[in-house]
């Protein structure tokens, strides 16, 4: 009897069918191949398919076989020998544009614009597939044998994308129902390339199982992460050749379950798990299906089993705010009435915009970054006990509204984990979060991309037009080392994206490179440490100015400043934000300790989040000063034009949890997990705490916050 080997994967303990949530166990992540799955055949034959590569460019292991004792991919090969194979490329490149226009149409309806345009687009993606239909038809009556295995993959690719041709066709308004059949039609295509592969769609917790009597492996669904699926395969070890089978019915999707040949050509299946969708605090994200025994039989391709049968390829996705339309709920919505309520905001006062939705779970030890370019704030955060999905939240400046890119994805048992999540990319070539995220990302004001430098080895680069994760590139040796993302902070200005790593080096992104380069610095700069600095640029000054203390000491005051070097600034571009800018071959940039007067003064706050607010001149931080004699806790900041620390006068709501003090854009008291940030459109400050995703929004009146010197 074949064996199959999982390379992960039993749940904490047993569950009742469907009435316990709970976690999956972690990997040795020191693994290449995760969640994957390995089974006997004869001879000391076997087959390996399924699991994340970590080392891969697509994340993906593919196919491999075990002949004389040695592993051996063999997905070129299977690509080469599939004459479907250009049309599923070509099936393929009609999904990313369909995914593209899905993204475009969310963002119009987020941003409340009209999006009207959008429907040329559309009928002509309608156009392109309808060409693909019928390039695949002369393909199939001209080179495929009729009833042959490819002839009718053709078939069944035909059907899927005239499915999605109804989804797109009749067009109407370009609203909620055109993002959720853009969607529908997306998915259909993804099914249809999936027909003409040369293998199945990439999986986790798929086992597999050896039939001896057709000679025959057999594979069932699995969890591509952000979705289950139920198809079934089979691969031929004779001619090296995976086969889709197209059952009448199957068992409901689920993942993790165990699957085992009798013998006699058939195949039986039981247990495995289904999403929960579970928002409680470090909830279990799986629970059991629970639906009793299933058997396969190969040749007469037919499941029959005693639970509820579905369609075959259906899928299974997370629901409620795990799935994007869980914010497309509501109407569209108003700009006008967003933009009325922030011009009428009062002054000197932290307001929570309390947007509809709120998304989950929370986003704790993290920050969020701006985007000024397209209006949005980024929020890419999490990781240990919170969210440690791929997805790249999008907030709208303009209406007040969370956008979810696409269904969220989790690392299976790493999920909630302290540093161990995996490095590389996964099937949907998109990072996983590390540890937490800090401050390693930005976006970078040239190429308008975010990145995020917290994995070891690559840099990630994140396209919010595309609303998705679309490349890496290698870091240089000053960024590259372990659990760097507690450190490498991420600083943007006008014209380029700084890294400031933890030995005080300072590194630029040149995106026509694809390259991080160290800046030639002449002197010594304190280097960064977790939770306890933070980097803003100075307009006024173009000059980075640095916070800094060691961990779990007391801060003493003390502000760094970088710029150029007086002596080199002739090779610079015209000021100003000439300083940090790309192609200045030959600048030095020269390091200060600014010794503020009145250093000694600037205690008992956190110094980690703070943004630059260029009309008062003043650098604010996210924290909260001791209570004064009244009980009022100020906000303090660093007055960049006397070098002086100071503080405000600024309100908040005072939202007391347990023995926690409240405090700005973080309720829940003093912590490290929220962003701060300045929008030169309204001139207003913005803030996310990360930990409940709510956005505040804080208009600085200097005159009327009454600035004190600290003592």
């Amino acid at each position: 009897m074949a064996r199959a080997v999982l390379v992960l994967a039993i749940a904490f303990g047993l569950a009742a069918a469907g009435e316990r949530h709970y976690r999956l166990k972690g990997v040795d992540l020191k693994q290449q191949v995760i969640w994957g799955a390995e089974c006997e055949g004869p001879n000391g034959t076997a087959l390996a398919f399924g699991g994340q590569d970590q080392e891969a460019d697509d994340g993906h292991p593919h196919t491999r076989i075990r002949a004389d004792g040695q592993w051996k991919a063999i997905h070129e090969e299977l690509r080469a020998k599939n004459p479907l194979q250009k049309l599923r490329d070509r099936v393929w490149a009609i999904r990313n544009q369909l995914k593209n226009l899905a993204a475009r149409a969310r963002q119009l309806h987020f941003e409340a614009e009209l999006a009207e345009d959008l429907r040329d687009e559309r009928e002509g993606t309608d156009q392109r597939i309808y060409a693909n239909i019928a390039d695949m038809e002369a393909a199939r009556d001209k080179l495929l044998a009729p009833g042959s295995y490819e002839s009718s993959q053709a078939n069944a690719a035909i059907a899927l994308l005239r499915s999605a041709r109804a989804r797109l066709n009749p067009i109407g308004s370009v609203g909620v129902d055109f993002i959720k059949d853009t969607f529908a039609a997306q998915v259909h295509l993804e099914k249809g390339a999936e027909a003409l592969d040369a293998e199945p769609s990439p999986r986790a917790l798929s086992p597999i199982a050896y039939d001896a009597k057709t000679g025959l492996f057999v594979l069932f669904g699995g969890d591509h992460l952000d979705y289950l699926t139920n198809d079934t395969w089979v691969f031929d070890p004779a001619k090296r050749k995976w086969m889709q089978r197209h059952p009448a019915s199957a068992p409901a999707p689920r993942a993790n379950h165990q699957l085992k040949a009798t013998g006699d050509g058939k195949v039986t299946l039981t247990g495995g798990y289904t999403y929960s969708s579970s928002t409680s605090y470090c909830g279990g994200q799986y629970m059991d299906v629970g639906d009793g025994e299933w058997v396969y039989d190969i040749a007469a391709n037919a499941w029959t089993g005693a639970g509820k049968a579905e369609p075959p390829t259906s899928r299974t996705y997370r629901t409620g705010p795990y799935h994007p339309d869980f914010f497309l709920r509501d109407p569209k919505p108003d700009a006008a009435e967003v933009a009325a309520r922030l011009k009428d905001m009062p002054a000197n006062t932290w307001v929570p915009l309390k947007p509809p939705h709120l998304p989950r779970l929370d986003r704790c030890w993290g920050t969020a970054v701006l985007d000024p370019d397209r209006d949005l704030i980024l929020v890419w955060s999490g990781g240990h006990s919170s969210h440690c999905g791929t997805d790249v939240l999008h907030y709208h400046l303009a209406t007040n509204r969370w956008e979810l890119p696409y269904p969220v994805e989790f690392p299976l048992g790493q999920t909630y984990s302290n540093t161990s999540y995996p490095a590389g990319f996964n099937f949907n070539l998109r990072p996983w979060v590390t540890g937490h995220t800090y401050q390693s990302y930005g976006v970078d004001p040239v190429s308008k991309l975010m990145l995020f430098t917290g994995q070891t080895k690559h840099y990630f680069t994140y396209n919010p037009d595309a609303a998705d994760w679309v490349g890496r590139g290698p870091k240089p040796k000053g960024m590259v080392y372990n659990d760097c993302f507690y450190t490498l902070t991420l600083v943007p200005t006008p014209k380029a994206l700084l890294c400031w790593n933890q030995s005080g080096a300072i590194f630029r992104f040149d995106p026509e490179a694809k390259a991080w380069e160290e800046l030639k610095v002449n002197g010594k700069l304190p280097g960064s440490a977790v939770d306890y600095s933070t980097v803003v640029y100075d307009s006024r000054r173009d000059r980075l100015v640095f916070f800094r203390t060691g961990y779990g000491q007391r801060y003493d005051g003390q502000v760094h400043a970088l710029e150029a070097e007086k002596d080199t600034r002739s090779l610079l571009p015209e000021r100003p934000y000439g300083c940090f800018a790309q192609k200045t071959p030959g600048v030095f940039f020269r390091p200060s300790a600014l010794s503020p007067p009145n250093a000694g003064a600037a205690q008992g706050f956190l110094i980690d989040r703070a943004v630059y607010e260029p009309a008062s001149d003043l650098v604010l931080f996210a924290a909260l000063m001791p209570a004064d004699a009244d009980g009022f806790q100020r906000t303090p900041a660093y007055d960049c034009a006397a070098n002086r620390w100071v503080s405000l006068k600024i309100a908040y709501e005072v939202e007391k949890r347990g023995d926690r003090k409240p405090t700005p854009l973080t309720p829940r008291g003093p912590g490290h997990s929220c962003g701060v940030m300045y929008d030169a459109r309204r001139k207003l400050i913005w803030g996310v705490d990360t930990y409940h995703c709510q956005p505040y929004a804080l208009r600085l009146d200097p005159k009327a916050a009454d600035i004190a010197e600290m003592r």
